[in-house]
């Protein structure tokens, strides 16, 4: 196997300089020379130029960081969105959004007193959720779920045992 792979290496070797020194053309010389062979010219392609957008791919208004968008209804009643003013004639209204702005308003959670309390204070004090926040599950629902989880754990441990039992482990 090894003796092939290098016979084909040998092979191919030939079979590439061919062109360069035994084949030869109509007016006698080689096929192929080493002083035409050349890189090919590569360069980046000619791009259209587009006009200036914001990063939502939006055309911003000029002179400013909004973002002017056309809201109008056409002919068969659709709502219309978009940042090119609609055909003469049609009723519209323009809306100016700032991309640049948070459109979610952050909840403000209530202070907490640097009071110190004891130990014991603080393992029977219920966490409490922040105001505006509300929680489906309640502490002592979650307390009610953590026993049943153990009564279940002990059912199935009562039934491997008898299961072992009937078996004669």
């Amino acid at each position: 196997m090894k003796l092939f792979g290098k016979l084909l290496i040998v092979a191919l070797v030939i079979a590439v300089l061919l062109p360069f020194t035994i084949l030869k053309g109509k007016d006698g010389r080689p096929l192929m020379s080493f002083s035409s062979l050349e890189m090919p010219k590569m360069g980046l392609p000619d791009l259209p130029s587009l006009p200036e957008s914001t990063p939502t791919g939006l055309i911003s208004a000029p002179g400013g960081d909004e973002t002017v968008i056309y809201q109008w209804k056409d002919s068969s009643g659709s709502i219309q969105f978009t940042n090119i003013p609609p055909p003469e004639g049609v009723d519209y209204t323009v809306k100016g959004y700032n991309p640049n702005a948070n459109v979610i308003q952050s909840v403000k959670l209530p202070e907490v007193d640097a009071e110190v309390e004891p130990e014991e204070k603080k393992e029977e004090k219920q966490p409490s959720m922040p105001e505006g926040l509300s929680s489906v599950y309640s502490p002592e629902k979650v307390n009610k779920l953590i026993d049943d989880a153990k009564n279940v754990e002990n059912l199935l441990n009562n039934r491997l045992k008898q299961q072992n039992a009937i078996i004669g482990d």
